[in-house]
């Protein structure tokens, strides 16, 4: 327990310490039935439509979306993600290459990761999917993620 208490704290270390960086762990939640925004974006400004190639994958196989040379791309899309799967073209040449997944599924849950390509920069995101019927209860993980927190505050007291 309290080595992945030492992890949660080194990552969270690392984020804050690295601010002008991309933080390259996310968690995202969302209820079934529901959407959720996977945050994407890249500190490289200046960028060309030709040079914008992003693929979203889902548990490192699943391909959600692609953008490629600045247009999204369904082309390959996984069946599952098919009328799902969105991002926002006004957003790329800011560098936002966020995804927007809609009508939540218990099996979208897991980590999505964003290849920017031009950029060499792996950003991923954990999202949880929660019951529709779970308003503001935390769920198992939330608990003990929040005790470890607060038992390795304690331990600086």
């Amino acid at each position: 327990m309290r080595t992945r208490c030492c992890c949660f704290c080194i990552c969270v270390f690392m984020c804050a310490v690295m601010l002008n960086k991309v933080c390259l762990q996310v968690t995202v939640e969302g209820k079934v039935g529901g959407s959720a925004v996977l945050p994407c974006s890249s500190i490289d400004n200046g960028l060309k439509n030709e040079d914008i190639t992003v693929y979203w994958r889902h548990n490192s196989s699943q391909n959600v979306y692609d953008i490629i040379e600045g247009k999204g791309s369904v082309e390959k899309q996984d069946p599952a993600y098919k009328n799902r799967a969105e991002t926002f073209p006004k957003e790329y040449m800011k560098g936002n290459f966020s995804l927007k997944l809609n009508n939540l599924q218990y099996n979208d849950a897991g980590k999505y990761i964003c290849y920017i390509t031009k950029a060499h920069q792996n950003p991923s995101t954990q999202l949880f999917v929660k019951d529709r019927g779970n308003h503001g209860a935390a769920t198992r993980a939330e608990r003990i993620a929040s005790f470890l927190i607060v038992l390795h505050t304690l331990q600086y007291i």
